[in-house]
């Protein structure tokens, strides 16, 4: 398994849209011998992925997808940073890879704390007289 960690990045006005594209524009090069997956860890950090036997091939390959995201960030006026370059990783650093994401998702998913809305129901006054039951009575 071949993986690397980049900061993906867009302030402008399609931001989000501009970071979607140029993500899918990486992802365009996996193949089904050599699949290219990338996964969010927060934003702006991902962590891409492929899995082959082919040491060399499989960083080459990451290394092209990473390129051809930096392009496209770039075109549409976003940041790009690599945070750890492409690597071989081993099978026990797959597991506790597969650990640290497993943590990160556990600290991003909303806590019961975290919910805008109010936990207790605010109750009103209730019904409020003004002055007592006979005084706004009409007269006959």
């Amino acid at each position: 398994m071949s993986i690397s960690d980049i900061e993906v990045a867009c302030t402008n006005y399609e931001g989000v849209d501009a970071v979607k594209r140029a993500l899918k524009s990486g992802l365009a090069l996996s193949t089904e011998v050599m699949p290219i997956k990338i996964n969010l860890i927060a934003p702006p950090l991902y962590v891409m992925t492929t899995t082959t036997l082919e040491r060399s091939d499989g960083l080459e390959m990451l290394n092209k997808a990473i390129g051809v995201i930096k392009e496209n960030i770039e075109e549409a006026g976003g940041i790009f940073n690599i945070q750890k370059a492409p690597r071989v990783v081993s099978d026990t650093d797959e597991i506790e890879l597969a650990k640290q994401l497993q943590q990160l998702e556990d600290q991003n998913r909303e806590v019961a704390g975290d919910s805008d809305e109010d936990e207790e129901e605010v109750e009103g006054m209730g019904e409020v007289k003004m002055g007592s039951d006979d005084e706004g009575e009409a007269e006959d």
